[in-house]
């Protein structure tokens, strides 16, 4: 199995493994936030780029019509530079911190690494059986243009306050997975392993994982056909 973190696409069979893995503990489903807002910060990456070459070239006919045209032209180089290191680092920055932000889903629990930087994360886990209800639902303009979902799991635990991705400031009351596909097929999937979980627990390991792009025959065909160790 590779690390969950170099790959490059999440598919299953979800052969992966992750920090802290029990032993018995199995994947059933792995995601990210939807390749479309990755393609909105990087669009974001690319306009501000433009935008300091355009400024560079302004403030470079400023200085060409003040100076002469050689500190003008030195001026230009450098904004290109600049505007390409920029480009190029943000491009990188962005890709690294979505590729390796991953939510699972596991026969123990929901688990997920928020990395605030390529090299720096924390962690969230919420145990199965501290689940109390799960929701699903599309909040603003930005998830209903893109057709994405939240899907969100309420625990036991006392805790007050805005549940929120800051590490300094998480609500251990509720768990979120944001801007993702499938967000409500995915909730009646983690009300099924609850279930599963309180009253077949010696066959939880078997239980069937969570194919997104795949509902209904066709997935039990598949499931049937391909892994026939699999129940639901």
């Amino acid at each position: 199995m590779i690390s969950i973190f170099k790959a490059n696409k999440l598919k299953f069979p979800y052969k992966y493994s992750f920090p802290g893995q029990a032993t018995d503990e199995k994947i059933l489903y792995v995601t990210r936030q939807n390749k479309l807002i990755l393609s909105l910060s990087r669009m974001a990456v690319i306009f501000i780029s433009f935008i300091l070459i355009t400024t560079g070239l302004i403030i470079k006919k400023l200085i060409v019509q003040a100076t002469g045209f050689l500190i003008g032209g030195l001026f230009e180089i450098a904004a290109i530079l600049i505007a390409g290191l920029f480009l190029v680092v943000g491009w990188w920055w962005l890709t690294s911190i979505w590729k390796k932000s991953i939510v699972l889903v596991t026969t123990k629990r929901l688990t997920k690494f928020v990395y605030t930087t390529p090299v720096s994360r924390y962690s969230l886990t919420l145990p199965l059986d501290m689940i109390v209800d799960t929701g699903a639902y599309t909040k603003g303009f930005i998830q209903t243009f893109l057709k994405l979902g939240s899907f969100i799991a309420r625990s036991s635990a006392a805790s007050s306050g805005v549940a929120t991705d800051d590490p300094s400031r998480v609500n251990k009351k509720y768990f979120y997975i944001e801007n993702i596909k499938k967000a409500e097929d995915l909730q009646h999937y983690v009300s099924k392993i609850l279930n599963a979980s309180s009253h077949h627990q010696d066959k939880i390991d078997k239980f069937r994982p969570f194919i997104a792009e795949m509902k209904g025959e066709k997935r039990r065909n598949f499931v049937k056909k391909h892994f026939p160790q699999y129940w639901s």
